[in-house]
């Protein structure tokens, strides 16, 4: 037979096991919240508004011609000083790549990983930023890093198709 003091061990164990299961019901909808938050409050999802949507050369190409959006193509190399300004200045800007990805669909191009984009467009110089209508055929080319308010002109320039009647040269000057 249990001895008094064993019965109370029992009991006691008993109402502690029944008082975590009270309060893991209270603390669940708190764990469920936190989550929700995680979820909705991200980092990651509020940096992947900042960052540009690069494709292949070939995925641009066709949804190019299905959105009905042009091509901005970005040649680079690793050793390109240029190349990481414009990168570090200019696609960090968060305009510049709201625009970006919202009119435009973007390639970066490694001309030390394709040679063969690199022929095709006959790069011979990064950066260089190349503009192609939805028909993948060369709008305008620009060589070397361009400070972000020219940039800027850049992508008005095309995205607004102010290219088929005007040159870049005279809308820049306007």
């Amino acid at each position: 037979m249990p001895t008094q003091s064993e019965c109370l061990l029992k009991k006691l164990s008993l109402c502690l096991s029944a008082d975590r299961k009270e309060k893991w019901i209270y603390f669940l909808p708190i764990c469920i919240a936190f989550v929700v938050c995680l979820l909705l409050g991200c980092p990651a999802r509020l940096c992947a508004a900042d960052t540009l949507n690069y494709l292949d050369y070939e995925t641009a190409l066709q949804k190019g011609k299905e959105a009905q959006r042009p091509l901005f193509i970005f040649f680079t190399s690793p050793w390109c000083y240029q190349c990481t300004e414009m990168k570090r200045k200019v696609f960090q800007n968060k305009e510049i790549v709201s625009i970006l990805n919202e009119r435009f669909l973007l390639v970066e191009v490694d001309v030390s990983q394709n040679k063969k984009l690199k022929e095709d467009f006959r790069i011979y110089f990064t950066p260089t930023s190349l503009f192609l209508d939805i028909h993948g055929k060369p709008i305008i080319d620009v060589k070397g890093y361009i400070p972000t308010n020219r940039f800027r002109k850049l992508l008005r320039y095309v995205s607004e198709g102010l290219y088929k009647t005007t040159q870049f040269s005279a809308f820049e000057n306007k």
